[in-house]
């Protein structure tokens, strides 16, 4: 039997396209293990996976780097501490992960693109390593609008072109300069940034597999190893109840979900102030927030006729419900909405939400804002809520059509066979 080791972080947009994977692998007849922070083995147990921990001594290791306690940014300062944070990590984390390799001992590791170890312990141990990539535009090209620069749309003259060779530059001496400042970090774990031939050591040489759409990416001259083969949206069982969220609203009205995702504590403590502020000068419409926590309390708070809370909702499960969704342009959030065909508010804060923003507004499937304050925001629902429904019928149909588990597992199973996957 063929055995495959799965390895993410415990985020959810990371882990549970994963944990999908995973699922749909073992339907297959494949001996699936996984290894991730300690916050989810329990949940992986539950769903009945070999799950093994990393840096169980410390459960809150990855967390503390991924909900920080403001924005990161590009403030220098706080990109620099969080780069050593999780450089930090990288050395232990591949010592467990060796570890876990020797035990499970795989025919083959398939890693999220956030999991450099992986790769690493995987190599040396001669075992074939694959990459999952929920966020495609992360990946560096040659051509192209570069990512992680606050949103850039594609270029439509000579100097959006110039601005972009200028952002590809400025990305890999980003790079390069880190590798340089944390030169000690890069000979312990005996890798560099980038391979002899230029590409980028996190990723796997074999295949990458973007959990993504072409219809919504920018152009660009992707490597021969890398595959868009759509979007993993499903939340992971077994289920929790979904509360009630729509019995204490009025029936009959148009209907708003608002999710800031699993992240940016510091964004959700006033988001429900927010959402009331903003419901106020929308009277005929009915706001339901959710914080995102699927440890959360299972009840409801009705903050006002208009606005209800709640700790979770699984995105995929009740989006019909919505009319429309303000989101900050995570990637589940994201293609849950282009999955259910429902037009977006993206309101980005952090890391890759302003590249998914641009590329939702580039695609006709939504309106971004700068602010959740009235004046902004209240324009941009009444227009979600008046959306033309052709450009979203066509992503629809791109989401539902395209197979990402199909393909993922014939290059799992095609690695396992030491067959090539390049295009």
């Amino acid at each position: 039997m063929t055995r495959v080791l799965l390895v993410a972080p415990p985020f959810s947009g990371h882990l549970n396209p994963l944990i999908a994977i995973g699922d749909d692998l073992r339907s297959r007849g494949l001996s699936v293990s996984i290894a991730t922070g300690a916050t989810r083995i329990n949940q992986l147990r539950a769903l009945g996976f070999d799950a093994h921990p990393i840096l169980p001594h410390d459960p809150g290791a990855f967390d503390r780097i991924s909900n920080s306690e403001s924005r990161i940014g590009s403030n220098p300062l706080r990109l620099a501490g969080q780069l050593r944070d999780n450089l930090a990590l990288l050395v232990p984390a591949t010592a467990e992960l060796t570890r876990v390799v020797d035990e499970v001992r795989p025919d083959v590791v398939l890693a999220d693109f956030t999991a450099p170890p992986a790769g690493l312990v995987a190599e040396r141990a001669g075992i074939p390593w694959l990459t999952t990539m929920p966020t495609p535009f992360a990946l560096e090209t040659r051509t192209g609008t570069p990512s992680y620069l606050g949103g850039w749309s594609p270029p439509r003259h000579v100097g959006h072109r110039l601005r972009d060779a200028a952002g590809r530059t400025t990305t890999r001496a980003f790079k390069l300069g880190v590798e340089r400042v944390f030169a000690h970090r890069f000979r312990q774990l005996g890798t560099r940034v980038y391979r002899a031939d230029g590409s980028e050591a996190a990723y796997s040489p074999t295949a990458i597999f973007g959990l993504g759409l072409p219809e919504l990416e920018f152009a660009r001259d992707w490597p021969a190893t890398f595959r868009l083969v759509g979007p993993i949206t499903a939340s992971p069982g077994p289920a929790r109840p979904i509360p009630d969220v729509l019995g204490p609203l009025r029936p009959g009205r148009r209907r708003v979900l608002v999710s800031l995702g699993t992240h940016l504590l510091w964004a959700k403590e006033t988001l429900a102030e927010q959402a009331c502020r903003l419901a106020d000068t929308l009277p005929d419409v009915d706001f339901v927030v959710t914080r995102g926590d699927a440890q959360g309390p299972e009840g409801v708070t009705r903050h006002t006729r208009q606005v209800v809370e709640c700790a979770y909702l699984p995105y995929d499960e009740v989006m019909d419900e919505f009319d429309a969704v303000i989101h900050h342009g995570g990637a589940g959030i994201t293609y849950s909405c282009l999955r259910a065909g429902t037009p977006a508010v993206v309101w980005p804060l952090d890391y890759d939400q302003f590249d998914f923003a641009a590329r939702i507004v580039h695609a006709r499937a939504g309106v971004r804002v700068r602010r959740l304050d009235p004046s902004d925001a209240a324009p941009a629902v009444r227009a979600a809520l008046a959306w033309d429904p052709e450009p979203l019928v066509r992503l629809q149909a791109a989401v539902t059509s395209a197979d990402p588990l199909g393909a993922i597992a014939a290059g799992v199973i095609a690695a396992a066979r030491g067959e090539s996957l390049t295009r």
